[in-house]
């Protein structure tokens, strides 16, 4: 008759290592979940503020101020506006009159259409930040008035897709996530070596092996009625058997 194979329990060493690896796992793959939330809201807080700072430039620009009051303001702001364009990152500084129609645009076909987005607060003379989906997308805009003297004279409002600032992120994630794979394999190979070692010390058992041992090693170690005496390297008395023990008194 043949009995059912029992599989054998995992050593201690394989236990811990088991255990150690997990945590280490869980360590890692939290942190780098903790730095994306982390770095996500950084990086659209930055977002804002590098917005804003952008058109604020542009309403303070005096060359802004000036071709508004021209004829045909799009021909001079349209060209000015994909220069701020490129050199500061933004993916879009749309400049317009009051009631929304756009003086500049990075698609010129747009140029004279109605700005989407929120300009009641600009209008009233107040600066404001938002996400919106205009024609380029989902974006973290700046909205900001064009004064000259006490009157607003235009808008102007500069933006950067949400997409742009996803890859922003994800290229930061993914070098944390080389970072955090080393640990992970650092700490792996660690661990690994720290319980090999404790593996040949316990001959590879497992827990309930090493209590069984140690519960036979004392039973014979007290059945036996000869007094048994051992010392450790400083002569320190290391085990002693209940025979032992009698001699002593």
């Amino acid at each position: 008759m043949r009995f059912p194979h029992v599989p054998r329990p995992r050593s201690l060493a394989g236990q811990l290592f088991a255990m150690q690896a997990v945590l280490i796992a869980v360590l890692v793959a939290g942190y780098a979940l903790f730095t994306y939330v982390s770095d996500r809201s950084q990086a659209e807080e930055a977002a804002r503020r590098q917005t804003m700072a952008v058109a604020r430039s542009v309403a303070d620009a005096p060359s802004v101020r000036a071709a508004i009051r021209t004829s045909d303001p799009s021909a001079a702001l349209q060209p000015y506006a994909l220069q701020v364009q490129r050199h500061t990152g933004v993916d879009f500084v749309t400049i317009m009159n009051p009631r929304g129609i756009r003086w500049t645009h990075p698609n010129p076909d747009l140029i004279g259409e109605r700005f989407l987005g929120h300009t009641t607060r600009a209008l009233k003379g107040e600066s404001f930040t938002e996400t919106y989906t205009g024609t380029l997308g989902p974006s973290v805009r700046a909205v900001t008035p064009i004064r000259d003297g006490t009157r607003i004279i235009g808008l102007v409002s500069a933006g950067i897709k949400v997409e742009a600032i996803t890859k922003r992120v994800q290229d930061q994630v993914t070098a944390l996530i080389g970072v955090a794979a080393g640990a992970l394999t650092l700490g792996g190979i660690g661990t690994y070596v720290i319980n090999a070692r404790l593996r040949r010390s316990t001959h590879g058992m497992n827990a309930a092996e090493l209590s069984r041992m140690h519960d036979y090693h004392q039973a014979a170690l007290h059945a036996v009625r000869e007094g048994l005496l051992m010392l450790d390297g400083q002569f320190r008395v290391a085990l002693i058997n209940d025979g032992a023990g009698s001699c002593w008194g």
